[in-house]
């Protein structure tokens, strides 16, 4: 089981270093008593008071009334496979190894 479903953060992000590529966010800390946008829908905050919620990157800025609490991502999650080339109909995939993280084509 991975940390973000046990509550346990080891990040805290505000909304100028959220990295959504690198960490996953379970929880907000509301700064400030506030009604928010998170995930799409409305959220009213209170202030000093943790909401369990999985949050989803936006294509809108986050608000500046709360804090992102979270955990990085595990590096085994991030590996890239698949299609790397197309060319004429022709389709070369890459596999990778994940016990030794090593392409399975070379």
């Amino acid at each position: 089981m991975g940390t973000y479903l046990t509550g346990t953060y080891s990040v805290l992000h505000t909304d100028g270093t959220a990295d959504f590529s690198n960490f996953v966010y379970s929880a907000v800390y509301f700064n400030s008593g506030a009604t928010y946008t998170i995930n799409g829908a409305s959220v009213i905050g209170v202030a000093g008071e943790t909401l369990d919620i999985i949050v989803q990157q936006s294509g809108t800025t986050l608000d500046t009334g709360y804090l992102l609490l979270g955990n990085p991502i595990p590096p085994q999650t991030k590996i890239k496979t698949g299609l790397i080339t197309s060319t004429g109909g022709t389709e070369q995939y890459q596999f990778v190894n994940i016990k030794t993280g090593l392409p399975t084509n070379g």
